[in-house]
């Protein structure tokens, strides 16, 4: 339930990042359980240039002891956003689940560990289907990108289970969450719905796990969603190939003394994603010379 809940907001395993690849977003979200903090999820997004490729990245905490729940992902798209792999973990108590999923010609390949038990699978994956974490990509490239008042209907792989499952997201009119100005999409997946709120740039801002009391909001600081939890530098070093600042979203860019700088995706990747623009320094014109003189005529 709670992996449904964040797979589409949003291992342990070493897949490698290419040192090429663009971060679009990367912030620290708090969760709270009826307004009290329960853990944090930390997100990135990416995009290779040269291999023409998404990535997404999310560590997830929350809980303590028996109930403590920890779980990752690495997924990688093409630039259409059809599925190329993902790893997938999980840690429940002393419960473990970890899926290693390829894709090719149609079909997904997965080997899914459960407390030791080794399940294998072959499937064929419909094509228009995406894996579940690109869903606001997915809305970003849509004919009429990201806007107030549409419905997207979909199918998605839901990474914690390796399951193709339909769903919905109905986009509400721009309203303002935490000071910013977001769009409040209704999202029903895998029979659960939330709410979500995403700035223009695709940028989530928080969520709402409707009927649990389940909630997260993303913070300009890492230490405002991490403070009083656990924390492991190795772990996240391991998964992101360092430790995330957390600093490529609107809340931590707006407290920067040089001010927001935003990320755009190149054009020729049909994303449409409303951002300004840093202002450009004026280059100075030059003081144009006096024509030279006429000769005087002669006497």
């Amino acid at each position: 339930m709670v992996r449904t809940f964040f797979a589409v907001i949003l291992s342990i395993f070493t897949l490698p990042l290419c040192a090429r690849a663009e971060i679009l977003f990367e912030g620290y979200s708090k969760i709270l359980s009826k307004d009290q903090p329960i853990g944090y999820v930390i997100s990135r997004y990416e995009f290779d240039e040269k291999k023409k490729q998404f990535l997404s990245t999310y560590f997830l905490k929350s809980g303590k002891g028996n109930s403590e729940l920890t779980e990752s992902l690495k997924a990688i798209s093409t630039d259409e956003l059809a599925p190329i792999s993902y790893e997938y973990t999980s840690l429940v108590g002393k419960s473990s689940k970890t899926i290693d999923a390829q894709f090719k010609a149609g079909t997904m390949t997965a080997v899914i560990k459960t407390d030791g038990k080794i399940q294998k699978v072959d499937k064929k994956i419909p094509k228009g289907t995406f894996l579940s974490t690109f869903l606001v990509y997915l809305m970003l490239k849509s004919k009429d990108g990201l806007r107030a008042e549409t419905k997207y209907e979909y199918q998605a792989i839901a990474e914690e289970d390796a399951e193709i499952r339909k769903g919905e997201a109905l986009v509400g009119k721009e309203e303002t969450f935490n000071g910013v100005k977001v769009f409040k999409i209704l999202n029903t997946f895998k029979d659960s719905k939330f709410l979500s709120y995403v700035n223009d740039h695709g940028e989530m801002i928080g969520t709402n796990a409707l009927g649990l009391g389940i909630t997260t909001e993303l913070v300009a600081n890492s230490a405002d969603a991490t403070t009083g939890q656990s924390f492991s530098s190795t772990i996240l070093k391991t998964l992101f190939g360092a430790v995330p600042e957390g600093k490529k979203n609107v809340l931590a860019q707006a407290q920067s003394p040089s001010g927001p700088v935003k990320k755009v995706i190149p054009v020729d990747q049909g994303l449409t994603i409303k951002a300004p623009q840093p202002t450009p320094t004026p280059i100075p014109t030059p003081t144009p010379k006096p024509p030279p003189a006429k000769d005087e005529k002669k006497q």
